[in-house]
């Protein structure tokens, strides 16, 4: 007879993490703040090191710091190279430069300006829109949630 495992899976405690959020004594802005913090970190190139940068921000600002390091994983291993390249995308359009060819010949240092250049630009405008996507969206999930579950 096999006995049932009491580990969790992945996705279960993904689960349980996001009902903690949404149970926490934090306002709903609170929660949609932190969320939108991590978001914002998420989105920009820092390489790794957004939840670093998304904790202060959400102290600072009094943002939930869980919902925070939630929001950081929008980038992941397998979403950071389509996001990178969107962003590299979105910025190429508003600074008006030509692309890059695929080639060895992108490995100098104008050429990886240019690259960072407009990843940066890419990255500031479509950090700023998602993080406001995200918190008014959030916002409503939460006031729903906890409405439906009756959470003060």
């Amino acid at each position: 007879k096999k006995v049932p495992s009491t580990k969790k899976s992945w996705s279960q405690k993904t689960k349980d993490f996001i009902k903690k959020i949404l149970r926490a004594k934090d306002s709903p802005k609170k929660i949609a703040l932190g969320l939108a913090i991590g978001v914002f970190w998420g989105i920009t190139p820092t390489f790794g090191f957004a939840i670093l940068f998304s904790l202060p921000t959400a102290f600072l600002l009094k943002g939930n710091k869980l919902a925070a390091i939630l929001g950081t994983f929008v980038a992941n291993p397998f979403t950071t190279p389509f996001i990178y390249a969107f962003e590299y995308k979105i910025g190429q359009l508003i600074l008006k430069t030509a692309p890059l060819p695929l080639s060895w010949d992108i490995f100098n240092l104008e050429s990886l300006l240019n690259i960072s250049k407009s990843l940066l630009v890419g990255s500031i405008f479509l950090a700023i829109g998602l993080t406001l996507l995200t918190y008014f969206l959030v916002l409503q999930i939460v006031i729903r949630y906890r409405a439906r579950h009756r959470i003060e």
